[in-house]
């Protein structure tokens, strides 16, 4: 190793290194940077396998390797397969995600291993990812949207602590629920995580003085949502259908986005409005001639909503890195999403 790589494998550059002797190399490139500068720090609480295949999910996994750093310090392992490419099989590199600690003085850094694999290359991540995990702390293998069922693929989630997904990329949630079956791993839903804010604000705009008994009287439920958010809305219908014991649903003379479904003292009508706006955007109960609204604003830019005459809670959207860090969190596998999930998943039959 020259001072250059060093100078790049603390600035956030990638350095090659040998693929197979990449501990090796890594420990070099650590022991020579401590020795330039001996306020570096390591740090690594968990194991995060990241899968991409394209470049856009790769720049995505590389900001938000860098974004963890000071929440949740991980060993990265970057697995970038390009099936079609043609090159050698595989390739490594390595870099430092470094922050200065509050008041200057000490960079806090975790490491970030690239593993890029051609064609074939493929069939040795699961031996390497074994080999490159750093023991005695959790493991999360965390796909763009979901993995596809390979053998590779079955291999890379065999003993893994947590498998972190995103559902806003796919349009049916039934894969989901045929992949939780046969697995160990805890699963967290950055989809499911997204809506954690507007279900809680959903929840609080029935509480008192407002009579909760409404719900158990529904006649209508809206959802309003964004073309590219419509995995979202059948998972916060699910959640409701979960929470307020409906019967499975049906489809309402053959619509696509509308439903009926059984509730405890009426049918309700359920449907997904799509229309422009950032994702799950309103939702809209309607009971007994009242109508109540909640509300979900984007960014620093609100949507005002009604509750009766109340305003209901605005919601502020949270970004990839905050949902990644909840879902590595004690809360992050949530035992309501398998329940809301089994429900959101009658929509689509």
């Amino acid at each position: 190793m020259i001072a250059a790589d060093i100078e790049r494998f603390t600035h956030g550059g990638l350095v090659g290194v040998d693929v197979g002797a990449i501990e090796r190399d890594l420990a070099s490139l650590w022991r020579m940077a401590s020795q330039a500068n001996t306020a570096v720090t390591r740090a690594c609480s968990w194991n995060l396998v990241v899968h991409v295949m394209s470049d856009a999910e790769l720049s995505r996994a590389r900001a938000l390797a860098e974004a963890l750093v000071s929440a949740v310090p991980s060993r990265t392992l970057v697995l970038n397969h390009r099936p079609s490419e043609v090159g050698a099989e595989i390739e490594a590199f390595v870099t430092a995600n470094c922050r200065m600690m509050p008041g200057g003085g000490k960079l806090v850094c975790a490491e970030e291993i690239t593993v890029e694999a051609r064609g074939p290359g493929e069939e040795h991540l699961p031996s390497l990812v074994r080999a490159l995990l750093v023991p005695d702390i959790p493991t999360a293998v965390l796909w763009a949207d979901l993995p596809p069922a390979t053998s590779v693929v079955a291999q890379l989630l065999v003993g893994v602590d947590r498998v972190v997904l995103d559902t806003s990329r796919t349009d049916s949630l039934m894969p989901v629920e045929r992949l939780g079956a046969p697995m160990t791993a805890k699963v967290a839903d950055l989809n499911w995580l997204r809506l954690a804010p507007l279900r809680r604000a959903i929840a609080s705009s029935f509480d008192a003085p407002r009579d909760p008994s409404m719900l158990f009287r529904l006649a209508r439920v809206t959802v309003c949502t964004s073309h590219d958010a419509e995995a979202a809305s059948r998972l916060l219908l699910g959640w409701l259908g979960a929470q307020l014991s409906w019967a499975p649903p049906h489809r309402a003379g053959g619509a696509s986005h509308r439903w009926v479904a059984a509730g405890r003292q009426a049918e309700v009508c359920l449907t997904i409005a799509v229309e422009p706006g950032p994702g799950v955007h309103r939702v809209t109960f309607e009971a007994d001639g009242q109508r109540v609204e909640v509300g979900l604003s984007a960014g620093a830019a609100p949507i005002e909503s009604k509750v009766g005459q109340r305003a209901a809670p605005s919601v502020a959207v949270r970004s990839d890195a905050e949902l990644v860090v909840a879902a590595l969190g004690s809360r992050g596998h949530d035992e309501l999403y398998g329940r809301a999930l089994g429900w959101a998943v009658e929509l689509e039959r």
